[in-house]
């Protein structure tokens, strides 16, 4: 599946909550992640599993 939606993820990573802006290019539920193309990096993805999200904020 592929979505063009901005979101903000909050995620914990190694005992700290990290924000991560950006639009979701791809939801895999066969691995359980999200890929998650950065708004300040375009072009740079990032891996996100569904157990270490904390929060989520749809932006329009």
């Amino acid at each position: 599946m592929e979505f063009a939606s901005p979101v903000m993820f909050t995620v914990w990573e190694d005992g700290f909550d990290w924000e991560y802006t950006g639009m979701i290019h791809r939801l895999d539920p066969l691995t359980k992640m999200i890929h998650l193309e950065l708004e300040n990096d375009k072009g740079h993805i990032i891996r996100v599993k569904f157990e270490d999200i904390v929060g989520v904020e749809v932006r329009e």
